[in-house]
């Protein structure tokens, strides 16, 4: 299992859940930012150094 987190285009952390699968993590995050139209959104994951980059909706900060 490991911990997820969303961030909004501003970096703001919006939900953070433990999740089982990269299939689920990512079905996870287009749910926690379906209604959200702004580019920028995306998802770590935490692992032993910190956070790293999941996957994002391609926008700029």
């Amino acid at each position: 299992m490991a911990t997820c987190r969303v961030l909004d285009p501003s970096g703001n952390v919006v939900e953070t859940k433990d999740i089982t699968s990269a299939e689920d993590a990512h079905a996870w995050f287009v749910d926690v930012r379906a209604d959200n139209s702004e580019l920028g959104w995306r998802m770590e994951v935490q692992h032993t150094d910190g956070w790293s980059f999941f996957d994002d909706t391609e926008g700029a900060r």
